[in-house]
């Protein structure tokens, strides 16, 4: 069972995929200048999502600078550009197969004051999709050991869950449901790049 939103979510994804693997093959120039224009948006939604508290300046660095900065230091590698392509697709098919699961069979909410949309089942659809997306990634690609690639799979998922948390404790502290509007059916820039505040670093190190 799915509805529009789910379908608009899909469809987007799709495009920010192509985006990322087009600046990513296309040449250095294209994957920088990529880069940057999502960690100066990201940047514009963090000062208008916390009204410009400095406080929470260094709550930036964790979800912009280290995840962009994480991205990078991947694309660098030997394998950084399989491993880009295949983490956008893992942490897509984890986004999907989460809603999926969470809409289809619902149950008890994890955290309902920070996240009320994010359920046990949602999780466990995510845990499932991060599993299979990394066994592909050992199997066609060599990225991690296939003997390892379940844990790996699994750390991911849960991760790129908690990134999402993270970024959802700071719009219930402000009242605010997305961080802005710029991809339709996942609200803003930041709210789309959450997923990857904790799990690029972990691929990136594993990588290396």
């Amino acid at each position: 069972m799915v509805d529009n939103n789910f379908i608009v979510r899909v469809l987007s994804s799709i495009v920010i995929l192509l985006v990322f693997s087009f600046a990513t093959y296309f040449s250095d120039l294209s994957f920088y200048l990529l880069i940057f224009s999502i960690a100066v948006l990201s940047s514009f939604e963090w000062y208008n999502l916390t009204r410009g508290n400095r406080i929470l300046y260094v709550f930036a660095l964790l979800l912009i600078a280290l995840p962009n900065a994480s991205l990078i230091y991947l694309y660098n590698l030997p394998q950084g550009k399989y491993a880009l392509v295949w983490l956008i697709l893992t942490i897509w098919g984890i986004d999907i197969t989460a809603y999926l699961f969470g809409k289809n069979f619902g149950g008890a909410r994890i955290c309902p004051l920070i996240s009320p949309g994010k359920t046990w089942s949602g999780l466990l659809g995510a845990i499932l999709a991060g599993i299979v997306c990394t066994i592909f990634g050992s199997i066609f690609l060599g990225l991690f050991s296939i003997f390892y690639s379940p844990i790996i799979g699994l750390a991911i998922a849960i991760l790129a869950q908690l990134g999402d948390f993270t970024e959802s404790l700071i719009k219930r502290v402000y009242n605010v449901k997305d961080s802005g509007s710029i991809i339709p059916g996942h609200g803003g820039v930041l709210d789309r790049m959450d997923s990857f505040i904790f799990t690029a670093p972990l691929v990136a190190i594993y990588i290396s």
